[in-house]
């Protein structure tokens, strides 16, 4: 009985210190970050953040994308990361990727911009293999990754 009390009472302890937000690593989303935010996404839908002593991320839905943004607490854009399927792809970029594996699925993009430009990894299977391929912008394309389908 006292090992149950004991158990009882130290998980309760451990949820209140889970519960407890640190004010320190969790700042509120400060004003220049959501001046940012509202004029490079004005169409955000349930958006959620998180923010840190130094940034800010949010998380949202805009058109058929999902996204995240990392904005810096005094306003710049830093990084955006956007997940969505084939068409919304570059034509340039969805043509290299449909002629290199031709018969091949595009299970889903991800796209990302910083300040050294836009890649886009995109995933492409078919009925036995998954591939992870590397594009940029310019069209040049690298295949980072061959695997069995686990899915099957």
């Amino acid at each position: 009985m006292k090992l149950f009390i004991l158990t009882a009472a130290l998980a309760l302890g451990f949820n209140a210190m889970a519960a407890n937000s640190n004010p320190v690593t969790n700042p509120t989303v400060n004003e220049k970050v959501l001046k940012t935010f509202h004029q490079v996404f004005a169409d955000a839908q349930n958006v959620q953040w998180n923010a840190t002593p130094n940034y800010s991320e949010a998380s949202f839905n805009s058109g058929a994308a999902t996204a995240r943004v990392i904005i810096s607490n005094n306003g710049q854009l830093v990084r955006t990361i956007r997940y969505y399927k084939e068409n919304n792809l570059p034509s340039n970029i969805l043509y290299k990727v449909k002629n290199k594996y031709e018969g091949k699925e595009i299970f889903g993009v991800t796209e990302i911009t910083n300040e050294a430009g836009t890649e886009y990894e995109i995933v492409v299977r078919d009925s036995q293999k998954m591939y992870t391929v590397t594009v940029d912008t310019d069209g040049t394309m690298a295949q980072t990754g061959k695997f069995n389908r686990g899915d099957l």
